[in-house]
């Protein structure tokens, strides 16, 4: 049977740019803010290989996955570390950042691998919580282990 997770329990944490790909714990990590949401999407390229003895039909392979993640959370100004980190990366001239997406529930699924920062937009409201929306494309494999408690 399926395990069905908590969108509420998820949560986005990165580390310094400089860092191993796969930190040896949730605590090399460090919360980017309090997240509202998520979002995981893979993909994967189709190549044509058809050719003239196929006739009408168009014969694929498969081709290279593509992973992005995006999210939004509340940008805490209380928890400065995990948004310079996230800052860091998107400054520098490479863009990478390692990223841990989990949830606080032992056993849980947990995502992490690195990525290019794509996309980052703040916002201020005049009556709401400040919020950062992300994008970051993967950049290799985008591992998918059993986790433990943050």
């Amino acid at each position: 049977m399926a395990k069905n997770y908590s969108g509420r329990d998820m949560l986005f944490y990165v580390t310094e740019p400089t860092a191993p790909s796969v930190a040896a714990t949730a605590s090399d990590y460090t919360l980017v803010g309090l997240s509202t949401g998520v979002n995981i999407n893979s993909s994967r390229n189709a190549i044509d290989k058809s050719n003239k003895d196929d006739g009408d039909e168009s014969t694929f392979v498969a081709g290279r996955r593509n992973s992005t993640i995006s999210g939004s959370c509340f940008w805490d100004h209380t928890s400065d570390t995990g948004q310079d980190h996230f800052q860091d990366a998107f400054e520098s001239s490479n863009g990478t950042i390692y990223f841990l997406c989990t949830s606080t529930t032992n056993n849980d699924v947990e995502f992490h691998g690195s990525g290019i920062v794509t996309q980052k937009n703040l916002s201020f409201p005049d009556e709401g919580i400040s919020q950062l929306d992300f994008e970051i494309q993967v950049s290799g494999a985008l591992t998918e282990v059993t986790g433990t408690t943050t």
